[in-house]
């Protein structure tokens, strides 16, 4: 390449180059290695012409998914793999149809058998047509950050062939061939592993029963306790007083407007005749988000204050999250019959996680110089937790209640399952009677307490981040 190839600096960011020409050959051979004048011509006529400027890169056409790998370019790999794996699954399969000729015309084998040759040929070519273009990008990136690998791999490129030779046969194979072996149609496994792991869990559980009932009894009472109390408070106080105080909380909390649409969910509950249940329900979500918050947020700040206990306990987090919410109410049942009380006990492990997290992000989240400065003038531990670092993290800790709050109304139908009532029995009934109307109503009142509370809080997090 003739002269000095010129480009942007290595300090602006982005995915395309905006200047004419590259910087320097020496920055092109730097990153390309072997074949760098070569990549640069390719590099500077794309630069100038953009996508008429892209050639078809003949080592890409052959090489394929190989030649992607040994210059790092993963994205690429996959769809070359992708093109090749269905061109040879066609081809493949050309060998498995019959060929026969009728009145003259071709057998279907011959026309899969081209079909996929031309696939595959097609797909390699556009392989070729794109390995340029997706060189330079990623050349763009090195140039912002000299971490990313350069040059051929062949430490990339054998993990890329191992690739090809894990996946290729297999692959053709499952799909091209009518009658496949049964080891690889269906995993090797035998019943017996289930039921005995199963058999084991279940003695476990049924010893868990019997030697700590007392333990089991002890819990069932203090959450019955609790949910008494909000009872009381919420369903056995008179509907226009629990009607004038939620609304001066909202008013009080987010404003006005809140206060108004609060006034109009409440209405709506009211004369749909949802009210004691829709206070039920609040009974059981106040529950179990006042225990989350007892539970969840000393965690929280345990686990940002330990960083090993927080790795532990984040792989259990994200079971927690992802274990469908059905599954919890197994054991609530189990250890604590059914009633209200396992129904708080599955939402309260299925709403905890995300208020444990935040709290968590919140505390971590705390500017080092702002502890280093209370530290400085003379903060004990003590002081500087509930000093400092809490109510610079109260943003984030109310989010994480607020998501609390939002995940245990998700558990109000599912907890309806085991004889928690509220709103959620409603839904249940419905479903099981095809009450289409029914259903629909309570499930917006539903909805419309999820709004009501998701405001409240939302209104008190601004109120905190303005003071």
């Amino acid at each position: 390449m003739a002269g000095e190839v010129r480009a942007e600096g290595t300090g602006e960011v982005g995915s395309q180059i905006s200047n004419p020409k590259l910087k320097s050959i020496q920055l092109v051979e730097a990153f390309v290695g072997p074949n760098a004048a070569y990549y640069g011509g390719q590099f500077e006529r794309i630069v100038e012409r953009g996508f008429a400027g892209i050639r078809l890169n003949g080592a890409a056409v052959l090489g394929g998914p190989l030649w992607a790998a040994t210059r790092n370019l993963w994205m690429v790999f996959w769809f070359a793999a992708m093109g090749d794996l269905i061109g040879l699954i066609l081809i493949a399969r050309a060998f498995w149809t019959p060929s026969q000729e009728v009145a003259g015309t071709i057998g279907v084998g011959s026309i899969v058998f081209s079909l996929g040759l031309l696939f595959l040929t097609a797909s390699r070519a556009l392989t070729g047509f794109v390995a340029n273009w997706a060189y330079l990008q990623s050349f763009t990136r090195w140039r912002t950050n000299r971490n990313l690998p350069t040059g051929t791999s062949r430490n990339a490129g054998l993990g890329g062939l191992g690739l090809v030779i894990a996946i290729y046969p297999l692959t053709v194979y499952r799909f091209s061939v009518p009658q496949v072996i049964e080891f690889i149609e269906k995993f090797p496994t035998t019943r017996f592993i289930k039921l005995k792991t199963a058999g084991a869990m279940d003695n476990f559980v049924d010893w868990m029963i019997i030697h700590l009932e007392t333990f089991f009894d002890s819990i069932t009472v203090g959450i019955r306790a609790v949910l008494n109390f909000l009872e009381l408070l919420f369903v056995g106080t008179p509907w226009p007083v629990t009607f004038l105080l939620i609304m001066l909380l909202a008013w009080r909390m987010s404003g006005p407007r809140v206060s108004i649409f609060s006034g109009l969910a409440l209405l709506y509950v009211g004369l749909f005749g949802f009210w004691e249940k829709a206070m039920s329900t609040f009974s059981l979500v106040g529950a179990a988000v006042c225990l989350c918050i007892v539970l969840g947020a000393p965690l929280g700040i345990w686990c940002a204050k330990n960083r090993r206990l927080y790795s532990i306990l984040r792989p259990i987090l994200d079971l927690m999250q992802t274990i469908p919410s059905f599954v919890y109410l197994i054991p609530a049942v189990a250890f604590f019959s059914i009633g209200k009380p396992p129904g708080i006990l599955a939402t309260i492990v299925f709403a905890m996680p995300p208020l444990i997290r935040l709290t968590a992000l919140g505390i971590m989240q705390v500017p080092h110089a702002v502890r280093e400065a209370a530290v400085a003038f003379g903060a004990s531990p003590r002081q500087l937790l509930f000093k400092v670092e809490i109510p610079l993290a109260v943003p984030s800790i109310m989010t994480g209640i607020n998501q609390s709050i939002m995940m245990s109304l998700s558990m109000v139908v599912v907890a309806a399952l085991i004889g928690a009532g509220g709103l959620g029995y409603d839904v249940l009934f419905a479903l099981q009677h095809v009450e289409t109307g029914n259903g629909i109503l309570a499930g917006l009142a539903i909805a419309l307490l999820a709004m009501v509370l998701d405001r409240i809080v939302q209104g008190s997090q601004k109120g905190t981040q303005r003071v």
